[in-house]
């Protein structure tokens, strides 16, 4: 495990980690990732964030949330909150914060690597369906 302290945070990383590592009682059998590109949050050197990893935020004792990292894009960080399930953005100045606000940050390393297989989508045109108006839209 590798720690990251410099007096206004604690963040430790938990290289390698598995579903079991993560500490909720049941890990989603659906979570999955949107990209894989990594990212330092805004703000900060340090540490290297990918889509995959499992931030879990504690204070005073108890944890305060348990996210994966869906994906980076432009507007900041989508996160997937573990007991919800419903993906949400987080703009980039307030993902970082919650990094500072946190008495703990864990970082569970890599416990997700599947991305959705798109490899067999295509299109049907024909299963658009059209009805009749006379007015233009």
């Amino acid at each position: 495990m590798e720690r990251i302290t410099d007096g206004r945070r604690n963040i430790y990383i938990h290289g390698n980690a598995e579903r079991s590592d993560v500490p909720v009682s049941e890990f989603p059998a659906d979570a999955r990732i949107g990209n894989t590109e990594s990212f330092v949050p805004v703000n900060m050197d340090e540490p290297k964030l990918y889509p995959g990893d499992v931030l879990v935020g504690v204070k005073d004792g108890e944890i305060v949330f348990a996210e994966l990292i869906y994906a980076k894009i432009d507007d900041g960080v989508m996160v997937d909150p573990l007991d919800s399930g419903v993906i949400t953005l987080h703009e980039d100045a307030r993902f970082s914060k919650r990094l500072f606000t946190a008495d703990e940050i864990h970082v569970y390393d890599d416990v997700v690597r599947e991305m959705p297989d798109r490899s067999a989508l295509s299109f049907d045109e024909s299963a658009i369906e059209r009805p009749e108006t006379s007015r233009a839209r």
